[in-house]
C-alpha cells in the first residue's frame, strides 16, 4: 500500500525551484502525476496516488467510492437504490438519455457496510429489489433511504455501530442526496 499523499505547499523560498500543480490540489478525480525536475540527467518521476480504503459506515456519493479498496470485506450500498433513482428520474423527465440517467444514478449517497450485511440484509440487493420495491422507493426517495437504512440497522449494531453513528450516517446521506437534487 502506498502512503497517504503529501503536499508540500508552499515550496521553500530562495531555492530557485518553481512548481506548477496540475490538476489543482482540490480536484477530486485524479490518480497520478508526472514530476519533471529542473535538473539535467534526471528522468521524470511518475507518482501514483491511491485513495484510502473505505471504512465501516463511511458515507459519500457512490461515485466517490470508485477506485477505493473495499479491503475484501466491505461494499458501498446505494441509498436509495440506483434502480429507484433511475425510475424517479425518468418519471420526472422521460427525455433524459440512458447514459445521463445511469451517470446520475451513480451520484447518490452510499454507506459502506460489510459485504454480508449488504448481500443478506439489504432490502434492495439483487433479486430483492423487485419492480414493486423499485416503484415504491422511486415515489419517495427520501423515505426509501430511511427504509433501506432501517432494514440493515440491527445488523450494523450487531457489527459494532452505535445508534449515534447510524443516525449521523443517515443525516449525511440525506444531505448528499439533497445536494445533488434527488429530493428536498
Amino acid at each position: 500500500m502506498l502512503p497517504n499523499p503529501v503536499v508540500v505547499d508552499p515550496l521553500p523560498v530562495n531555492t530557485g525551484i518553481t512548481a506548477t500543480t496540475s490538476p489543482e490540489q482540490e480536484e477530486k478525480r485524479f490518480a497520478d502525476y508526472i514530476l519533471i525536475l529542473p535538473f539535467p540527467d534526471l528522468p521524470p518521476i511518475y507518482i501514483y496516488l491511491s485513495k484510502p480504503p473505505v471504512e465501516f459506515l463511511e458515507v459519500e456519493l457512490y461515485s466517490d467510492f470508485k477506485r477505493r479498496s473495499r479491503q475484501g470485506i466491505y461494499e458501498a450500498d446505494h441509498m436509495p437504490s440506483a434502480a429507484a433513482v433511475r425510475t424517479a428520474l425518468l418519471r420526472e423527465n422521460p427525455r433524459l438519455s440512458k447514459n445521463l440517467v445511469d451517470e446520475m444514478a451513480q451520484d447518490v449517497a452510499a454507506i459502506v457496510v460489510p459485504k454480508e450485511i449488504h448481500q443478506k440484509m439489504s432490502e434492495t440487493y439483487g433479486g430483492r429489489n423487485t419492480p414493486a420495491q423499485i416503484e415504491l422507493d422511486s415515489m419517495n426517495l427520501r423515505a426509501a433511504v430511511d427504509r433501506n437504512l432501517d432494514a440493515i440497522k440491527p445488523a450494523l449494531k450487531a457489527n459494532g455501530a452505535t445508534e449515534s453513528q447510524i443516525e449521523t450516517a443517515r443525516v449525511k446521506m440525506h444531505t448528499l442526496n439533497r445536494n445533488v437534487g434527488l429530493y428536498k
